[in-house]
């Protein structure tokens, strides 16, 4: 594969025709550089566009290369960090900004599909949430309580309803959340792309940013074959930064996770799952699926800092929908794939102003496809001096991930919470086996 192609998946091989953009050459003015042509990159760019901003975008390969056009496709409000945890730790009132900008962020993505007239990105309507073990008798009261601190729409299902659409005993309660919506993420990318050049933007692929440098009051963005002289400059690239701001790079993680997606199942895959909209558990490391193209399951799963594909990722895909969904019996896995995240050690954004007219837009941490349109929302208004909301995610902000120690620390944290989710499940079926015997 070389830089200009698409990474093997179901999305490359069912996207959108798209010309190969040309690299950035010779010297280019604009109001706002854009340095990543990823969700956070495109997000950003199409706001200021719409504001009137002149905008320039360069993304070091192709446009939603990376994560942005790999992911499950999930468009739902949050962020990688727990909605309790932000509660305890930013109280209430200022967790309920933030939960308010992630509704903002779906919000957005939904405008911008329904602005391109593309119904065929929208690809299902709510998402459910599922619980691994059994959350008690005051899961529904626990719910309603968080929905109503966060001002939320999600609620409580109890198990009966959970199973009487999805046919696996590992799944007891869940939260329902009828706001959330799937897209197919590589297409959508691409139509953002495209909104960008119809309203004047400049989106350079091939063109990676290799060196930015201050110059008087404004900004140089430098690739190898041009450069951009800006009044603001919107980092929104991920791990890969390095070469260009180091700071960035060293405050965020490369993750891996997989997605693998099946070949055509029928009836069987209808029978074991009468849900049309997405499923995720609520394990740190859990699973994420979706249907997609009739009868297709869109499987996704396991986290970790090792970013090498593994040389059974088919065979390990194959057996965790087995694990769920061992009605299915034999799954042909057709597509496979690994997906780099940027994460935060705090996981959470880093968006805002780190120097003056110097952005970060970055580290959305496996909850992008809605909140890097509510992160590039609260820059671009921080951009045009609209209001100063960016300042919402300031409690989270830049330190150093670790680097290598950083990486070994988090996948002993993933292991340990893994460990702890094996354990739990495993203790809870031995007490239901105790108790009927």
């Amino acid at each position: 594969m070389t830089d200009n192609d698409y990474p093997a998946s179901w999305y490359a091989a069912t996207r959108d025709a798209s010309p190969e953009r040309l690299p950035l050459s010779g010297l280019v003015q604009a109001d706002v550089a854009v340095v990543g042509g990823g969700f956070a990159g495109l997000h950003t760019a199409r706001l200021l566009a719409m504001r009137g901003q002149r905008v320039v975008l360069v993304e070091r390969r192709r446009i939603g290369w990376g994560a942005s056009g790999r992911n499950g496709g999930f468009v739902s409000p949050g962020y990688a960090a727990r909605t309790a945890a932000l509660v305890d730790r930013l109280g209430v009132t200022h967790a309920r900004r933030l939960y308010a900008q992630s509704r903002r962020g779906v919000a957005i993505v939904r405008e911008a599909i329904q602005s391109f007239a593309r119904p065929d990105l929208l690809m299902g309507e709510a998402k459910l949430t599922v619980a691994r073990t059994d959350q008690g008798a005051d899961f529904p009261d626990r719910i309603r309580a968080l929905a109503a601190k966060l001002d939320a729409g999600f609620e409580p299902w109890d198990t009966a309803r959970v199973r009487a659409l999805l046919s696996t005993e590992r799944y007891h309660q869940a939260i329902h959340d009828p706001h959330s919506f799937q897209v197919h993420p590589l297409n959508l990318a691409l139509a953002l792309a495209r909104d960008i050049e119809r309203r004047a933007g400049h989106v350079h692929e091939m063109s990676e940013a290799v060196r930015l440098e201050r110059q008087g009051t404004a900004w140089c963005v430098r690739t190898k074959g041009g450069e951009i002289a800006a009044h603001h400059v919107v980092m929104a690239g991920n791990a890969d930064l390095g070469r260009v701001q180091p700071r960035l790079a060293r405050a965020i993680l490369p993750v891996a996770t997989y997605v693998a997606v099946t070949a055509k199942l029928g009836k069987k895959l209808a029978d074991a799952v009468r849900w049309t909209g997405a499923i995720s558990d609520t394990r740190r490391a859990g699973d994420y699926y979706r249907i997609v193209d009739g009868d297709r399951l869109l499987w996704g799963g396991r986290i970790t800092t090792d970013t090498r594909e593994p040389a059974n990722l088919r065979a390990m895909m194959r057996g965790d929908i087995l694990s769920v969904y061992p009605q299915l019996g034999e799954v042909a896995i057709e597509y496979a794939w690994p997906g780099i995240m940027g994460y935060a050690p705090h996981m959470m954004p880093q968006v805002g102003e780190i120097q003056p007219g110097l952005w970060v837009c970055s580290a959305f941490g496996g909850h992008g496809v809605a909140q890097t349109a509510a992160g590039a929302d609260a820059v671009a208004a921080g951009i045009t001096g609209e209001d100063d909301r960016w300042k919402l995610f300031a409690p989270y902000g830049t330190r150093w991930a670790g680097g290598v120690v950083g990486r070994l620390a988090t996948q002993l944290v993933y292991w340990r919470l893994q460990v702890g989710d094996w354990w739990d499940e495993k203790l809870q079926a031995r007490n239901a086996e105790t108790l009927r015997t």
